[in-house]
């Protein structure tokens, strides 16, 4: 009976570790799956959670510092630069005279300028006298012959009628030859009186011509004497208006001549203007007034609102940009002609729109889709993108807000695939 008991017992006891061993088994087997369930999470993703937001279309360009209403200032003449009156950074006022040139050769020319003009003007006043004369006497000798006419026809009356009774026998000869020699001296002195006159006229012609000589020497020596004067006048250099000393080109001591400046002025340094040229791509982007942000490298932090105020008609030949211009306020003046300026120019600004990043965008069959991560796993959906700054892009349909899409290992995915974060990988590892 006790044999029987014990032999019931081992084999108990022997099932009793079986079944324990077979439990054992299968635990470990369902840890082992478990295991490498959790080792196969799928594709590691960074995600984006979509949101509404603004966007800024920006166009990147470089540009440099002009002041407004630059202007070289050439001398009118050449000559030795004698002195100059200004300094740079200097404040000047319309007709300032800035620099002087050497005139000593020039004010000798004006003296004999002068001397001439009134050796022609005494000259001229002389001709005017010889004519006024000579029509005096062209007055005189008509007067004259005027009157000595008058007497020859009353004495011509007097001779055919004393001939007539001559020739009745009425008077005696030697009255009639007194009455004739009358007539003929009256006759003989009209004859002379004509002469006169004719003389007189011709007088005149030449009194006329004479003077038009004098008064055409007289301009010319007038003309010089005034070349002269702006000659002189002209090795003044002036300011051609009110304005600021830029640059002094040339130093005292230097031959100036009109083809080489000798200073750069502008007549404000409190505005001044960012010049740049804008590529043919993004011509249609921009217009007056569109909104840019300028920086400068040596102006750390600061940045100037301004915008567009000048787009040019004509297209630079060399490589066929446009010139844009924008007006910054320089009442501090700082920024100084020449400077380097970083451009940042809003072509386009978006309000309150959904916003997703550019890498979670990707083309399939042709069109932009997204994979949506939902419950660890991708969703591959088809979207509308709309305008882009090259990073960021509008979503104008296909997704709705708070959306959680994928910005990596987008080659790696696959419709349905299941993914984890990257930042869970990490917390398993550290398990």
């Amino acid at each position: 009976m006790k044999k029987n008991f014990k032999k019931y017992l081992i084999i108990a006891l022997i099932i009793i570790v079986g079944i324990a061993a077979l439990l054992l088994i299968i635990q470990l087997r369902n840890r082992e799956a478990e295991k490498r369930e959790e080792l196969d999470l799928g594709v590691p993703v960074e995600t984006y959670q979509l949101r509404k937001d603004d966007l800024e279309i920006i166009l990147n360009y470089s540009g440099t510092v002009s002041y407004l209403n630059k202007a070289r200032i050439f001398p009118q003449t050449q000559g030795e630069i004698i002195d100059i009156y200004v300094e740079e950074g200097q404040n000047i006022e319309a007709g300032e005279v800035l620099a002087k040139l050497d005139d000593r050769e020039i004010r000798n020319n004006l003296s004999q300028a002068e001397m001439a003009k009134q050796e022609t003007e005494l000259a001229y006043k002389k001709a005017e006298l010889s004519l006024e004369n000579s029509k005096n006497n062209l007055v005189q000798s008509r007067a004259a012959l005027n009157e000595a006419k008058s007497d020859l026809e009353q004495w011509r009356k007097d001779y055919q009628r004393d001939k007539k009774l001559y020739e009745e026998d009425v008077i005696a000869r030697v009255k009639f030859e007194q009455k004739e020699n009358q007539y003929l001296k009256a006759r003989s002195r009209v004859e002379s009186l004509e002469a006169a006159l004719n003389i007189a006229r011709t007088a005149i012609t030449i009194a006329e011509s004479d003077l038009e000589i004098r008064e055409s020497q007289l301009n010319r020596a007038e003309s010089e004497l005034e070349n002269a004067r702006i000659r002189l006048d002209n090795t003044e250099v002036k300011a051609p208006f009110s304005g600021i000393i830029l640059d002094k080109i040339s130093e005292k001591g230097e031959m100036a001549a009109s083809s080489q400046p000798i200073f750069l002025v502008s007549k404000s340094v409190e505005q001044i203007e960012v010049e740049s040229h804008i590529g043919m791509s993004d011509l249609n982007k921009i217009a007056i007034g569109t909104e840019a942000e300028i920086t400068f490298s040596n102006l750390k932090g600061e940045k100037f609102r301004t915008e567009i105020s000048e787009i040019s008609p004509i297209s630079n030949p060399q490589n066929r940009t446009p010139k844009i211009k924008f007006k910054i306020d320089n009442r501090e003046q700082v920024l100084k002609d020449g400077m380097a300026a970083s451009l940042k120019i809003i072509a386009d600004k978006i309000e309150n729109e959904l916003i997703i990043p550019n890498q979670a965008i990707f083309e399939f069959r042709d069109q932009a889709h997204v994979y949506v991560i939902k419950d660890s796993q991708a969703e591959l959906r088809k979207i509308e993108p709309g305008i882009s700054d090259g990073h960021s892009t509008v979503v104008e349909g296909g997704l709705n807000e708070n959306e959680i899409v994928a910005v990596s290992n987008i080659n790696e995915l696959r419709d349905g695939a299941a993914v984890y974060l990257r930042s869970e990988q990490i917390e398993n590892g550290d398990d």
